[in-house]
């Protein structure tokens, strides 16, 4: 089952549907992503903050994938997740007041790798390189 994490706030993954490269994502373990702004305090000349201001919006995130899933990405990339071009990540679950929420994160590998451990299922969480995130579409 998937954890989904937006904003942090936990979902319950019983009704997530995860849509990634043209099909249906069953081996997500978790997906991760954020928005944040940047903010400041403008200050006049007695050294009080009279405004502020905003800045650049930045997304980030990250996936964790069970190694088949990693294997089958690994086949259409020539062994080499971070090759993927940047694609759309449909992410559809239920929120808190019954409602369908699909949001879409449009991203790329940033990194790759490997965690050989003693649990079954072995997963591992690829950071995102996330280009935009369109909340609730």
């Amino acid at each position: 089952m998937a954890t989904v994490r937006k904003n942090g706030k936990a979902y319950d993954s019983g009704d997530v549907v995860i849509s990634m490269l043209g099909s249906i994502e069953s081996e997500v373990k978790e997906i991760s992503y954020s928005t944040d702004q940047e903010h400041q305090r403008n200050y006049s000349l007695n050294n009080n903050a009279t405004s502020w201001s905003r800045g650049k919006v930045n997304h980030s995130g990250s996936i964790t994938l069970y190694m088949n899933s990693v294997r089958k990405l690994e086949a259409i990339s020539d062994g080499n997740i971070l090759n993927i071009a940047p694609f759309d990540i449909i992410v559809t679950f239920t929120n808190e007041f019954n409602e369908i929420v699909t949001d879409k994160v449009t991203c790329k590998f940033q990194s790759t790798g490997r965690e050989v451990n003693g649990d079954m299922g072995l997963a591992y969480q690829h950071e995102l390189f996330v280009l935009g995130i369109a909340y609730k579409k």
